[in-house]
C-alpha cells in the first residue's frame, strides 16, 4: 500500500493529564518523532470544559514504516478484527483506526476500540478502496507472521 500520510489524533479532556498522554505517544513513536509535525489546540467543550486536540502528523515515505510498525504492535486478534471490519473503517483511500486511549497510556500497547476515549489513527494512501483492502491483507499477514517469530 502506498501510504502518503499517517495522523494520530487525541482529544484530551480537562480532567486528563495532557503530558501523560503525549509522553505515552512520544515513547511509542520514539523512532519516528523527528519526522512528526506535532500540534496542540485547545477549545471549549459543550459544557464549558477545556478540550485539547493533540495531533501527530507524518507525511511521505516514513508513513509506510509507521504503518508497518503499527500493525506489528497489534495482537493477532485485533489484526484479524481490523481486516474483517475494514469496510466500516474505509473512507475512499483512508483507513480510520481507533485505539483504546486509557490502555495505551497505562500499558503502552495498542488495542482496537470502537467507541469513545480513543486515539484516532488515520492512514491515507493512494489506489482506492479495493487496492487498500488488498494491501491491508498483505500487511496484516506480514505483521502476523512477524509476531509468530518473536
Amino acid at each position: 500500500m502506498k501510504v502518503t500520510s499517517v495522523s494520530f489524533q487525541i482529544f484530551s479532556h480537562e480532567t486528563e493529564d495532557v503530558e501523560k498522554i503525549k509522553n505515552a505517544l512520544n515513547s511509542f513513536l520514539q523512532d519516528f518523532l523527528k519526522y512528526a509535525n506535532i500540534s496542540e489546540n485547545s477549545t471549549e467543550g459543550h459544557y464549558g470544559d477545556k478540550i485539547t486536540l493533540i495531533k501527530y502528523d507524518f507525511q511521505g515515505k516514513i508513513s509506510e514504516k509507521i504503518v508497518d510498525y503499527l500493525f506489528s504492535k497489534l495482537d493477532k486478534a485485533d489484526l484479524l478484527y481490523l481486516v474483517s471490519t475494514i469496510d466500516s473503517r474505509l473512507e475512499k483511500s483512508k483507513i480510520h483506526i481507533r485505539i483504546d486511549k486509557q490502555k495505551f497510556i497505562a500499558e503502552g500497547k495498542l488495542y482496537l476500540r470502537d467507541g469513545d476515549d480513543i486515539i484516532k489513527i488515520i492512514i491515507s494512501s493512494v489506489g482506492g478502496p479495493k487496492r487498500v483492502k488488498e494491501e491491508l491483507n498483505k500487511i496484516a499477514n506480514r505483521a502476523m507472521h512477524t509476531q509468530f517469530q518473536d
